[in-house]
């Protein structure tokens, strides 16, 4: 135990006697080392191993807010609009027709009025569009 506390004393007075000159070349040392980068090869490795850190950031000075406000715009003046034409009222749909007979090129209903087109949708005569649906068809 007394050897233990004479090495720590002496050890002590050696560093006290050196007058911190240990200290003293340690950042010497780091200043020759390079600043740390990444590869640009391999973004997971540094460029150079051993480096130092970068410099401090230099702390930001406050400075005071200010919130200017937004000009004034003119309220842009209101155009009158001129009241739309009445327009025709738009047609009900007819009730479903019962189909009569179809061919290639469309169907015909109960009364003989041809629709044209294939598949489930067809036109009839003014153009409208008509949708077919089992044995009746109905235009929209």
């Amino acid at each position: 135990m007394k050897t233990m506390i004479k090495t720590l004393l002496a050890l002590a007075c050696a560093l006290v006697l050196a007058g911190g000159h240990a200290w003293a070349q340690e950042p010497a040392a780091s200043d020759e080392l390079p600043v740390c980068r990444l590869d640009p090869r391999d973004s997971n490795k540094l460029a150079v191993e051993p480096c130092r850190p970068a410099p401090p950031v230099q702390p930001r000075r406050s400075v005071a807010q200010v919130i200017g406000r937004m000009p004034a715009q003119p309220v842009p003046p209101v155009v009158p609009m001129a009241p739309l034409p009445p327009s025709p009222a738009a047609p009900m749909p007819r009730a479903p027709q019962p189909i009569g007979a179809c061919d290639t090129g469309g169907c015909r209903d109960a009364a003989g009025a041809r629709y044209n087109g294939a598949g489930n949708a067809t036109l009839d005569a003014n153009g409208r569009i008509c949708h077919r649906n089992g044995a009746f068809i109905q235009c929209f």
